[in-house]
């Protein structure tokens, strides 16, 4: 049997198929509900940076005034400290008046003499440097809730000037009260009362505004402290400050200042130095203030208080540069005795006052307050 051929006897092999072709890939759409329409973003997410800081603004002058002592005591309202220092006690005699009785009367040197029948043993000097009567009156409803023996209103001619107003006095002593009451007694200045008025309680909302200058004052202190020199005359304008609260608070109403308790009016003259300015009686009118004069006379009145007028000594030459301002002053002090108010006259020659006593124009240095004390001391003495 021959041999198989190995080629022709070889199975044969089916051809190789190729695979298919690969079938196209189905596209598969996706149909998903329409997103909503964005909404617009709400007040606080548009405006939150705003809100943060508003909401740090307000807690930081919320914690700013649970100091608001410290900042007094660096910065006193010098109308507020002393009226609240004489309203902290019973008061026999209460002397009230602007800048010639803050630094020109002494209640030590008064103290003990016997005032509306029995010792003065209480006496405090309610000064408020640049008021007028209007202020006065209103700063004796706050400074005496028990009413004094006797009250004692050291007058001069600014304090009746109608051209002039003190904002100092809406801002620390009246109440709403008070303003409805001015703008009923003096018509012709409720804009300007009304306006000063709604200005000091805005910026008494904000214990940052309010206290900025205390907060400033404490600050150099402790800067200088930590770092000496860095602030010396902040520093030491804060000690100043700092000494005058202290004083205020605890004394009996007279802390002169500084400059006015060595100052020497004789020496200024002599050096040919001008005197300072002295605007306080341009303008010279009276009338409307005087209204608050009669409005004090009639609340001693009705308390059993005796009031008393001291018509305050200035130098020669203020009365000489306003003569016809001190010649009305004078003719409404004659009428108010007249009707039956008591008016002791301090001129500068029954005090025995000259320019060496004075410290400018119209304030008295520590020499003449002490002898000027001593000369109403003698005159209330017995009364």
């Amino acid at each position: 049997m021959p041999a198989p051929d190995t080629l022709t006897d070889r199975p044969v092999l089916a051809p190789p198929r190729l695979p298919a072709e690969a079938p196209e890939p189905v596209r598969v759409t996706v149909v998903t509900a329409p997103e909503p329409p964005a909404r617009p973003a709400g007040f606080v997410r548009r405006n939150r940076t705003v809100l943060l800081f508003a909401a740090l603004l307000l807690v930081t002058d919320r914690a700013v005034g649970r100091f608001a002592g410290i900042w007094d005591r660096h910065s006193p309202d010098e109308y507020a400290a002393r009226v609240g220092g004489c309203a902290r006690g019973a008061r026999d005699v209460v002397f009230v008046g602007g800048s010639p009785v803050a630094e020109g009367i002494d209640p030590a040197r008064i103290a003990g003499a016997v005032i509306g029948g029995k010792p003065a043993d209480s006496v405090y000097a309610v000064g408020l440097s640049g008021g007028t009567t209007s202020d006065f009156y209103h700063g004796v409803l706050r400074a005496c809730p028990s009413p004094p023996r006797v009250l004692v209103y050291g007058i001069t001619a600014s304090d009746l000037n109608d051209s002039r107003h003190e904002p100092h006095g809406p801002y620390s002593l009246m109440t709403w009260g008070d303003l409805a009451g001015w703008v009923r007694v003096r018509p012709e200045s409720a804009g300007w009362v009304t306006r000063h008025f709604l200005k000091a309680r805005v910026a008494q909302a904000s214990d940052l505004y309010r206290y900025r200058h205390g907060v400033r004052m404490w600050a150099a202190t402790r800067a200088e402290a930590v770092i000496p020199g860095c602030c010396p005359e902040s520093k030491r304008e804060a000690d100043e400050l700092r000494q005058r609260a202290d004083a205020l608070r605890d004394g009996n109403g007279y802390v002169p200042a500084t400059g006015y308790s060595v100052g020497r009016y004789d020496r200024i003259k002599a050096a040919g130095l001008p005197p300072g300015p002295f605007s306080y009686l341009d303008k010279y009118r009276t009338g409307s203030h005087l209204k608050y004069l009669h409005r004090l006379r009639a609340w001693c009145d009705e308390r059993g208080t005796a009031l008393v007028l001291i018509d305050m000594p200035v130098t020669a030459d203020l009365e000489a540069k306003y003569p016809m301002a001190w010649a009305e002053y004078r003719d409404r002090l004659a009428e108010l005795e007249r009707g039956g108010l008591r008016v002791i006259r301090a001129t500068r020659a029954a005090v025995g006052l000259g320019d060496e006593h004075f410290a400018d124009l119209i304030h008295l240095n520590r020499a003449g307050a002490a002898r000027l004390s001593d000369w109403v001391r003698g005159e209330l003495d017995g009364y």
